[in-house]
């Protein structure tokens, strides 16, 4: 509820939305809000069939490769602007952020190339792994499966989990080396360290959860999922911080209309404007 709540946000209001972070942040948090939707329909008629259900367990394994690999690709994105930005502040220069239209097709693309990596789990290939109620319903290679086994751990789960994780490191290392993060001794470097903070946690909780859910079974397993399904909630908790956000949060939920109350500000649109000099 809360993740579809922030997508209405920002979506009724022209300003918010006209942001490209805004705008990343809404591809990012599509993935959850789908998620959660239709893992609660698939679940249910999981739950409701005496014996389960071999296409709603299907759909479940699908969500969850599309979640995971849309989260890391989006995270991975919108880090590559966030390190460009911290850069030219380090430098004294001025950030351009992406135009919306860049935005919008940098993000449909690793959307679409997410649809396709968790299409290939119903593809009837031996070789591709396929969701089932013997691996909790996660496209996870069949026990003693070699060829399952090559495919996932060399091509399936470098492209949808390992590269985005490892290019994530790499420029994490590369910020903190660098001492590239700014001071804590004002607002806007204070939304952008809780928007860096966001998506790190994204995405180690999200690389987290899928190894752990291969390599554990049962009740590990489940806590595993437990803390997936709350990566959309905490996304939502952290994106508040930056204000224009949370003005747009407090107006749908006082029915005010959408900008209304957000002239006597100074617009927070794109995380922050980095001109010096």
């Amino acid at each position: 509820i809360a993740v579809w709540a922030l997508l209405i946000s920002i979506a009724r209001s022209p300003k918010v939305r006209s942001s490209p972070f805004n705008l990343y942040l809404v591809f990012c948090l599509v993935p959850d809000a789908y998620k959660s939707l239709s893992g609660f329909v698939a679940n249910l008629t999981n739950m409701l069939m005496e014996n389960g259900s071999a296409n709603a367990c299907k759909v479940i394994g699908w969500n969850d490769a599309y979640w995971w690999c849309a989260n890391l690709w989006m995270a991975f994105a919108v880090f590559v602007q966030i390190h460009r930005m911290l850069r030219a502040t380090k430098r004294v220069q001025r950030y351009n952020p992406p135009k919306v239209k860049r935005v919008i097709a940098e993000s449909l693309a690793i959307h679409a190339f997410s649809i396709f990596m968790a299409s290939l789990t119903l593809l009837p290939l031996d070789f591709i792994p396929k969701a089932s109620a013997m691996s909790g319903c996660e496209a996870y290679p069949e026990p003693g499966n070699r060829g399952q086994t090559i495919f996932y751990w060399s091509f399936f789960m470098p492209m949808t989990t390992v590269i985005p994780t490892f290019l994530v490191t790499v420029l994490c290392i590369h910020i903190w080396w660098n001492k590239l993060l700014p001071p804590k001794n004002d607002e806007k470097s204070r939304s952008l360290l809780f928007y860096f903070a966001r998506l790190l946690a994204v995405i180690y909780i999200v690389a987290i959860v899928v190894v752990v859910s291969f390599f554990f079974q049962n009740w590990v397993q489940a806590i595993a999922f437990a803390f997936g399904n709350l990566v959309g909630l905490f996304q939502v908790y952290l994106a508040l911080f930056k204000k224009d956000i949370k003005k747009a949060w407090v107006q749908l939920w006082t029915c005010k209309q959408s900008d209304e109350v957000s002239h006597s500000t100074v617009p927070e649109s794109a995380i922050p404007d980095t001109q010096h000099g």
